[in-house]
């Protein structure tokens, strides 16, 4: 029996055998018998099996149906028949897919102008040449009044004194406030304003 000693010469107790290993042969010994009685019983769940085929005897032997030995019938495939709207070849696929685009794209559709007022005969006031200049002069009016207002808020601006000095712009900033990106050469060098809310 082997003895084991630690450095001092002190005997160590001897190592056991952990519970894992010897459930670990256990089980190897199981597989090994299930293997042999499996082969011994069974082999043709583990050996490859090798048939045989004999040709078939001609003709009906022994009062028996004739055989059919697989990969000896010579008799045509049936077609399948055709499913419609299935292709069946690729050129076939590629009209179809055509087709099903023209009958799904609907026409464009006419643009129909907006009636024009008529008077008191049903005949229209204006004409529709009449109609688009109308339009586009209240788009245009629309404009100049958003230009105007806007105008009158950026004189307001510039009317008044600016929120920091230009000295002092030029102490917070550490150098020329006209240098500052996006400043307004306007009112740059009178000092810095607040942003106004322009509508």
């Amino acid at each position: 029996m082997t003895r084991y000693y630690d450095e001092e010469g002190y005997e160590l107790p001897r190592p056991r055998v952990s519970n894992v290993y010897l459930f670990l042969i256990a089980l190897l010994c199981m597989i090994i018998l299930l293997g042999i009685g499996l082969i011994r019983f069974r082999p043709d769940l583990i050996l490859p099996s090798v048939t045989i085929t004999q040709p078939a005897p001609a003709g009906n032997v022994g009062g028996q149906a004739p055989a059919v030995v697989r990969g000896t019938n010579s008799a045509p495939r049936a077609q399948a028949t055709p499913i419609p709207g299935i292709a069946q070849s690729p050129a076939e696929a590629d009209q179809l897919y055509a087709d099903a685009i023209a009958t799904a794209q609907p026409a464009a559709p006419a643009i129909v102008p907006a009636p024009l007022p008529l008077n008191s005969a049903g005949a229209p006031i204006i004409d529709a040449r009449q109609q688009e200049q109308q339009q586009l002069a209240l788009e245009l009016a629309a404009q100049e009044a958003l230009q105007a207002q806007r105008a009158a808020q950026l004189s307001d601006a510039y009317s008044r004194a600016p929120d920091v000095s230009y000295e002092d712009a030029k102490a917070l900033l550490g150098r020329d406030p006209c240098h500052v990106p996006r400043a307004d050469p306007a009112t740059c060098s009178r000092g810095l304003y607040k942003p106004t809310p322009v509508q």
